[in-house]
């Protein structure tokens, strides 16, 4: 009678193991904060001194893709994900003025993870995406805007990468990052001369998130 019940219960626990790293569908948020760092260009050459050259904020983003289980402890996750994010800097310049930045960021990306766990409950994840993005920067010196923006955008390849926590089968936190590995060029159209660039635009991203697994 004890080996049956030894049996049973040792077959509960690895079918939990198991199941613990299923696949499936899954559905994240996450929220966190942004940091920008404009490198000034050929438009902004006479005022780059004054501006600033970091700034943060918030970040909100949402995932939706699929889990694949390659094993019970390692696996894929392809994803599409949407983040927003708005970062502000500001630069005290004495009798010119204050300087301050304004800058929002849309990312959406196609992403493939690839994801470890070293335990149970903690693991580990890097990946790749491809995608766009598009920046509306505004920047101000003594509150007057030295130039006209708007919103532009092209191509985004940020890496992501971060750890994770696994309460179970369907429930996970994750701490993570994504690394622009492209900047964007940010340009405007000055008179005769035509488009210029004012900025080469990275935002780097640390967020926490939340994942369902169905």
């Amino acid at each position: 009678m004890k080996k049956i019940m030894l049996s049973v219960a040792l077959s509960a626990s690895l079918l939990s193991v198991a199941s613990a790293q299923s696949s499936g569908l899954f559905v994240g948020i996450n929220a966190g904060v942004p940091i920008t760092t404009p490198t000034y260009g050929p438009a902004l050459q006479t005022m780059k001194s004054l501006l600033p050259t970091t700034g943060t904020g918030w970040a909100v983003g949402l995932d939706l893709g699929y889990r694949q289980a390659l094993s019970n402890n390692m696996g894929l996750r392809y994803y599409l994900s949407y983040n927003y994010n708005q970062s502000k800097g500001s630069k005290d310049n004495g009798l010119a003025g204050k300087a301050e930045a304004d800058i929002n960021q849309h990312l959406i990306t196609a992403n493939i993870d690839y994801w470890v766990n070293f335990t149970r409950a903690f693991g580990a994840y890097i990946g790749i995406g491809v995608g766009y993005q598009q920046y509306n920067p505004t920047w101000k010196i003594g509150g007057v805007v030295p130039m006209p923006t708007e919103a532009k955008g092209g191509l985004a390849v940020p890496l992501n990468v971060g750890l994770t926590y696994n309460f179970n089968d369907a429930h996970q936190i994750l701490l993570g990052a994504k690394i622009p590995l492209l900047g964007f060029d940010y340009q405007i159209t000055q008179p005769v001369i035509g488009d210029v660039k004012a900025a080469t635009l990275r935002t780097y991203i640390v967020q926490v998130g939340y994942n369902l697994t169905f």
